[in-house]
């Protein structure tokens, strides 16, 4: 999926709604955003570079419908609109077309026949200066999990220490989307700024915003609480979700998000599009293996066409079964990294509320993970045949 795949759905009717649902497949993906507010429709066009924006017209809401219209048309020429209404009426048709609108779906049409001409608008979309650009920002690493048990923050977190390590001029932004009342992961740091509030006011989002609510936790490394409720990341605050993370992504030249496992699945299909790796963590369990198999074939619709998949499988123990290979196959993606328990210090860095690889940057934790990061910055064909070559040197 691309980011022109997406189209924007600008109604409210849930009847209108149900019946796109319906219709809208793969390799489109519905985007909902109420009518209510213009300014959210324009920011969350902007985000996605969506091409075709459906907007729902009806008798009662005519002067709202074409304002929409007019607005859509006139900030960004090069949008398709497509009125969607719940029966056929030749006025608002005429109205809707000297407005902006080049094509109307009326409820209840052909199904296939709907496919081909939103099929059509978007092959004779006119292109977008912009989209060249915008296209480089996926630049997310979103950390999710097979199970609750598995601990996706301390995961995360060194995740995100390590590309800072490794990239120290580069500018990282670390989201916990399970934080504790004490700190953002498992770091003694607090923040009174969260993402709930960034969302309260996106358009506040700025440099120097950045720069007086996010302190640096290290050089180039900056630590966001985000903890949303679920009904949080449905419908409009959904959408405000997308267009906030797109200003950050701007603005930061990596950002690792802990999405863990009960909301995972939101926030997959909300930031899915804009990922560069999605880590599925899972413990050395035949269960959770199968359990990724199902969440990576879910998860495929919602992310990018340059997104990778990868397993991390944490508290391996190379002397007790599975391999490493053998849950790959049973999980059927590729294993990107092992991770030890190495309880010990673990333990100490959680309860210090300092970096582990600042600790005891020596340990089999730490050293583990410094192989994993650097296999992020390689291509999928340099991971396999790395993995090949250690499994060989293994056999020797």
């Amino acid at each position: 999926m691309s980011d022109h795949d997406i189209v924007l759905s600008v109604v409210d009717d849930n009847g209108l709604e149900t019946w796109l649902e319906r219709v809208v497949e793969e390799p489109f993906r519905l985007e909902q955003v109420s009518r209510t507010d213009l300014t959210r429709v324009l920011r969350l066009l902007e985000a996605t570079t969506a091409h075709v924006v459906m907007v729902e017209i009806s008798e009662a809401d005519m002067d709202q419908s074409l304002a929409i219209i007019t607005a859509l048309t006139s900030a960004r020429p090069w949008v398709t609109v497509i009125t969607v209404c719940g029966r056929a009426n030749q006025d608002l048709l005429l109205q809707a077309m000297r407005a902006g609108a080049r094509d109307c779906f009326v409820a209840g049409s052909d199904a296939s026949d709907i496919r081909e001409r939103l099929r059509r608008h978007q092959l004779l979309r006119v292109g977008h200066y912009d989209d060249q650009v915008r296209a480089t920002h996926s630049n997310l690493v979103l950390v999710a999990s097979a199970s609750d048990t598995v601990d996706t923050r301390f995961l995360a977190q060194n995740v995100a220490l390590g590309l800072n390590q490794l990239f120290p001029d580069q500018r990282c932004l670390a989201i916990d989307t399970q934080p504790s009342g004490r700190s953002i992961f498992y770091l003694d740091i607090h923040n009174e700024y969260t993402l709930e509030n960034l969302l309260a006011s996106p358009e506040t989002l700025d440099e120097t915003l950045i720069g007086t609510a996010l302190e640096e936790y290290r050089p180039g490394l900056r630590l966001l609480a985000g903890g949303l409720r679920r009904d949080e990341l449905e419908g409009d605050r959904s959408a405000d979700l997308f267009i906030a993370l797109n200003h950050l992504m701007q603005m930061f030249d990596r950002i690792v998000i802990n999405v863990g496992t009960l909301q995972s699945r939101h926030w997959v299909r909300a930031l899915g599009i804009h990922a560069r790796h999605l880590l599925i963590a899972m413990h050395p369990l035949v269960d959770q293996a199968h359990v990724v198999r199902s969440l990576g074939s879910e998860w495929r619709a919602h992310l990018g066409k340059e997104s990778r998949v990868s397993l991390v499988v944490d508290g391996i123990d190379t002397h007790v079964p599975p391999s490493l290979d053998e849950l790959a196959e049973t999980a059927g993606m590729p294993v990107l990294a092992g991770l030890p328990m190495d309880w010990r210090h673990r333990l100490l860095a959680m309860n210090t509320g300092l970096p582990v690889q600042e600790q005891a940057p020596r340990c089999h934790y730490a050293r583990s993970l410094q192989t994993l990061v650097g296999k992020l910055e390689l291509s999928q064909d340099e991971v396999v045949e790395q993995s090949w070559w250690q499994r060989l040197r293994g056999k020797r």
